[in-house]
């Protein structure tokens, strides 16, 4: 009987959220027994910039070159053709190939293209997410969610799929993301950064479901009316923030917000370190991963109360209705007025962090392949 051989969409591998969800998925898998072979699917920089350094626990590993855009017509010819000999195929999005005859699983992260227009470019969005997810319950031998929120969203907007065929892997912060005792470094970045003053953050898109215009008033508030000194540092892509005018006007017309665009891990790492508050006001996360990066840091969190946000956050933050912005200010005037309520959050939230882990993803995730390959 021969090996067999699992293959990886892996053409996010660079995408901010859901490449973070495919580079540890990837490396965390190679550390697990597994006899067999990995295929990933990707650019031909591949090999060199993604998995170099992680050793196979048995498992062979190959790179087929994908030259498809996400989301193309060309994806839906190109990935099957590329897959065609592959015992299973997994797609880490919902943007699984129609024409593929194989065995399948699918990761859906969350529904939110489906629930807001006003989160993707395309009008077209809804309609192609809801045809690729009725062609997914039909052909897929199983779904991997990230969170008990998207499950349950999941399964009441497409009663169709099977439950027990839908799966929940928790993610986790890397490795990387942890409180560091090297004051220079910090002050490094605190200097390249020109940040005199504390400062409150925020990791994420700027798509208007994030919700940042609620902080920037909430922020604005406190600086006028208590006296705070906080800037608010924007870290993340923007290039949708030019289809949210509300937001351009609150960024370019308050001094205090400083918009830092994407960074690497190792100096976002160093920015969490130096937050005295990180906030998700956002009103729809499938996950919301940047929250266990900032508790990992030690930095105290506060959330909205939204989707699978409370799940994620536990008892170790802080929630607010995202609606009010009376609501953000209450609770940031809370946390930042307040030191020793702050020391207590940032314990709280390393050992919330330690209950997630890449490692134990990857192991269920393995046998989840497991069961599709019957």
């Amino acid at each position: 009987m021969s090996l067999p051989k699992i293959g990886m969409d892996a053409r996010m591998w660079g995408h901010p959220g859901i490449g973070r969800y495919i580079r540890e998925l990837s490396s965390h898998l190679l550390r697990e027994p597994f006899e067999g072979e990995f295929i990933f699917l990707a650019d031909p920089q591949f090999k060199e910039k993604g998995l170099e350094g992680v050793r196979a626990n048995g498992a062979a590993v190959s790179y087929r070159r994908a030259k498809s855009g996400i989301y193309s017509l060309n994806e839906q010819f190109e990935i099957p053709r590329l897959a065609r000999d592959l015992d299973l195929l997994h797609v880490p999005h919902f943007n699984a190939p129609v024409f593929f005859k194989g065995k399948m699983v699918v990761t859906i992260h969350d529904l939110i293209y489906f629930h807001n227009l006003g989160a993707s470019k395309s009008r077209f969005a809804r309609a192609y997410l809801s045809f690729l997810l009725k062609s997914i319950q039909k052909k897929a031998g199983a779904v991997i969610t990230v969170s008990e929120y998207t499950k349950k969203d999941l399964l009441k907007n497409f009663p169709s799929f099977r439950p027990e065929l839908v799966f929940v892997t928790y993610e986790a912060a890397s490795p990387i993301f942890t409180k560091l005792e090297d004051k220079e470094r910090l002050e490094r970045v605190r200097q390249k950064r020109a940040l005199k003053k504390p400062f409150v953050l925020f990791v994420g898109s700027l798509k208007a479901h994030k919700n940042i215009p609620t902080l920037i008033k909430a922020l604005d508030y406190l600086r006028a009316k208590k006296g705070l000194e906080h800037e608010l540092v924007l870290v993340g892509r923007g290039d949708s923030a030019h289809h949210n005018k509300e937001l351009v006007d609150l960024m370019f017309g308050h001094a205090f917000v400083r918009y830092l665009g994407e960074l690497e891990d190792e100096e976002l790492v160093s920015l969490y370190n130096l937050a005295d508050l990180f906030v998700l006001p956002s009103f729809w996360e499938g996950f919301g991963l940047p929250v266990l990066e900032a508790m990992a840091c030690g930095t105290p969190v506060a959330s909205s109360d939204r989707t699978s946000l409370p799940e994620i956050v536990g008892d170790a933050g802080r929630l607010f209705n995202p609606d009010r912005v009376d609501a953000l200010i209450d609770v940031l005037y809370n946390i930042l007025a307040n030191n020793e309520l702050r020391k207590k959050m940032s314990s709280m939230g390393i050992e919330r962090a330690k209950l997630f882990s890449w490692q134990r993803l990857a192991a269920q995730t393995l046998g989840i392949y497991r069961k599709a390959l019957g």
